[in-house]
């Protein structure tokens, strides 16, 4: 973000130097918290309401009271947009941020929470033409409640990440609790073998993302066949193709695997394009 950028928080547009949180937000001390990370496209929020409805979901699985209604986080995120000047931008990428908000200290959850809501938004550059991908010793716990919400607890990622940049990568693959592939730090993984597209289950171990929901109904369209079941590392080197699904990225192809280059092929460049193409009809 830049010194001129504008943050909406709790109601309030201000610049970005200006934004403060209480010291005692348990999103900062605890990550307790949510986010979504959303694109815009000439002022069109990509996916909006599903969003939106991941971020209420999550909240009311961890109790925490959403100050806005669907209607007014739309109309906060599309002021935010416009307070940036990114109303009319090709891309643009938004965050919305909810903790529990301020709390004593320690794990007890304050009787009455004050949660904290912050947008924030930024031009987004173009999604990358490849990646180069490491396969991570990250393992993703399946049984922990929190593997499958989008909480503020990115360790794991993290460290994931921090091994990608010490082998020189663009992103790294998280491992199951059984040593299959579960997810990147930044997105879902697919593989393509002829015409069958696999993708790990959403199982607990990743992050289901709303763009792997589009591929998925795209797919079949295309002849693919979906298959959702575990990914295992000798699976996904012997595989035809491999791409990675975000929500500012859209279809991303993995063009180099743990120092192996790996080619795109045609299936998964269609897909690609039939995942813009549904993506900018909705800007019409």
């Amino acid at each position: 973000m830049t010194g001129n950028a504008i943050t909406w928080l709790n109601g309030d547009l201000i610049p970005a130097a200006d934004a403060r949180i209480d010291p005692a937000d348990r999103g900062l001390l605890l990550a307790d918290g949510l986010f979504e990370t959303l694109l815009a496209r000439h002022g069109m929020i990509i996916n909006l309401d599903r969003h939106i409805t991941r971020l209420t979901e999550g909240a009311a699985i961890l109790g925490i009271p959403l100050p806005l209604s669907a209607t007014g986080l739309r109309a906060a995120a599309s002021e935010t947009l416009a307070a940036n000047g990114l109303h009319d931008a090709d891309r643009a990428s938004l965050r919305i941020t909810l903790t529990r908000g301020p709390a004593g200290r320690g794990l007890a959850l304050p009787a009455t929470p004050q949660p904290t809501l912050i947008i924030t938004a930024t031009q987004a550059p173009p999604a990358p033409q490849g990646l180069s991908v490491m396969t991570s010793s990250v393992r993703k716990v399946r049984t922990s409640p929190a593997s499958a919400l989008k909480t503020l607890n990115y360790t794991d990622h993290v460290i994931a990440r921090r091994e990608a940049d010490t082998a020189g990568a663009d992103e790294a693959l998280m491992l199951t609790e059984q040593g299959g592939i579960a997810c990147a730090t930044i997105g879902n993984v697919f593989v393509m073998s002829g015409k069958r597209l696999l993708t790990p289950p959403d199982d607990g171990a990743i992050r289901a993302g709303i763009t792997r929901a589009d591929v998925l109904t795209l797919a079949p369209d295309h002849g693919l066949t979906v298959d959702e079941a575990p990914l295992s590392i000798e699976a996904l080197r012997s595989a035809d193709d491999i791409f990675l699904t975000n929500s500012l990225w859209g279809i991303c192809p993995v063009t180099e695997l743990d120092g192996t280059r790996r080619q795109t092929t045609d299936a998964t460049k269609k897909l690609a394009q039939a995942l813009d193409d549904a993506w900018a009809s909705l800007i019409c």
